[in-house]
């Protein structure tokens, strides 16, 4: 292994700051292309409009995670309270100055011209001589640059504001125009074939559901005319009624059960051995054990690396029992876009315990298929009556509790029909996660691929 020297020397004209991390270990250091600061191929835009009652403006959102911009609405001056923003234009680089660090920035779509941003949002001008737009977002992206967002962005608590005279004076690599173009359009095919992967693995769960309901009978009762009159008194069967509220009575329900009759856990408690909520752990950063909790459930796949360490001492309080088993279904019980997710715990998951924001759903199995059920629990007949089970729907802290869960209706045929439909929804939920798994090996191929040419080495 080659040692660094103890003296390393740099051009005054490259000093941007005087900050020897930044200076010897940022994306311009070391690559195999010259360096320049980001304020020769970045210039700053502020076309000041003042908006108007009367007139339609469109604004947008920068994603965080890289994820770009878009359109977020268009609305009348009169609806947006802050009227002096600045006009934006297709082409340009947008960055929000409070979240770059977490990936906040992006390409103006061409959908996006001419709309309006606030002074939390900069956009820039590029030099064509020196930057592609496609390639500076790429370069941008890149894993390298990310201590730059962090260098850059200063400030109390979670409020860091991206200092822009320091972001500029950033220095990076920018290749000849027509090797950026040939990156960029590189990475850009591989994200696409990427994204046709991705494309039939949704395409496959969806098809694997639509089979699974078709089989059982489960049919979408077809929506009601946005002209019908109700009547001022409506009734509804006593013994269809599943908790109390308009929204959850039997005429609201968007599914029917034409082969198999409906049952519940609470009308059939001999189906279920335990169904409880985990405990809020004792966490510790040097414990040997580890807790379950709800980034763990990724939905017919539980993923052991989010878990976290926990005392020992603690753990050795809880009860056998408790702790998963094979044939287990977990459960996420909180969370806006989380709750209701569901997975089958398998042996290499067993012996683990959980934190109270997953449920464990322990089922006869002589009675009924844990397999089957799970791909059943995520299938959309019962997502549906999580979203209209649910507590506190009108926050983001949502709520599925053990009583909510033992009112959630569902079919149940013969176990061997269960063993049946459970293994043909397996092989396809493991042809889907292999489509995925090609698709983020295609993303990191790519990744690496830029960074090698750009840099001359592999990502740090």
């Amino acid at each position: 292994m080659t040692e660094a020297p103890l003296l390393r020397l740099l051009p005054f004209r490259q000093a941007s700051s005087w900050n020897i991390k930044q200076l010897f270990s940022g994306p311009g250091c070391g690559g195999i292309h010259p360096a320049r600061p980001l304020s020769d191929a970045l210039t700053r835009r502020r076309e000041a409009v003042c908006l108007e009652d009367a007139a339609e403006y469109t604004r947008i959102t920068i994603r965080t995670n890289c994820g770009g911009v878009v359109v977020r609405d268009r609305l009348p001056g009169a609806k947006i309270k802050t009227k002096h923003q600045y006009r934006i234009h297709a082409g340009q680089l947008a960055v929000s100055k409070i979240d770059a660090r977490n990936g906040a920035f992006g390409a103006v779509p061409p959908e996006a011209e001419g709309a309006v941003i606030t002074g939390n949002f900069w956009v820039y001008d590029l030099c064509p001589q020196i930057a592609r737009l496609d390639y500076l977002v790429r370069l941008l992206a890149c894993p390298r640059f990310v201590q730059v967002w962090e260098a850059c962005s200063h400030g109390s608590g979670n409020r860091l504001y991206l200092q822009e005279a320091q972001f500029l004076r950033s220095p990076v690599p920018f290749p000849p125009l027509s090797e950026q173009q040939a990156l960029a359009q590189a990475f850009a095919a591989a994200e696409g074939r990427a994204g046709e992967l991705d494309a039939q693995a949704d395409a496959l769960e969806a098809q694997a559901e639509r089979s699974l309901l078709e089989a059982l009978g489960v049919a979408e009762r077809p929506e009601a005319p946005s002209s019908t009159q109700h009547t001022l008194l409506q009734t509804a069967r006593f013994r269809s009624l599943t908790q109390w509220g308009y929204d959850k009575v039997e005429g609201r329900f968007p599914f029917r059960f034409t082969t198999y009759p409906p049952v519940s856990l609470e009308q059939a408690p001999q189906l279920c051995l335990e169904l409880f909520r985990g405990k809020s752990p004792r966490y510790d950063p040097q414990g040997t054990q580890v807790v379950l909790n709800q980034r763990c459930n990724r939905k017919n796949e539980i993923q052991l690396q989010y878990a976290k360490p926990v005392s020992a001492a603690w753990l050795k309080r809880i009860a056998p029992e408790r702790f998963t088993m094979p044939g287990d279904l977990l459960i996420n019980s909180t969370g806006e876009g989380t709750l209701g997710r569901a997975s089958l715990v398998g042996r290499e998951q067993s012996g683990l315990f959980l934190d109270s924001h997953l449920l464990l759903l322990r089922l006869r199995t002589d009675l009924v298929n844990p397999c089957f059920f799970a791909h059943l629990f995520n299938s959309r007949l019962i997502q549906c009556q999580v979203e209209q089970l649910k507590g506190a729907q009108a926050t983001k802290q949502t709520e599925l509790g053990v009583e909510n869960v033992r009112r959630i209706r569902f079919p149940l045929p013969p176990l061997e029909i269960q063993q049946t439909l459970g293994a043909q929804a397996d092989r396809q939920a493991i042809q889907a996660r292999q489509l995925r798994a090609q698709a983020v090996q295609l993303r990191a191929q790519a990744q690496q691929a830029f960074e090698t040419a750009v840099f001359g080495c592999e990502t740090p």
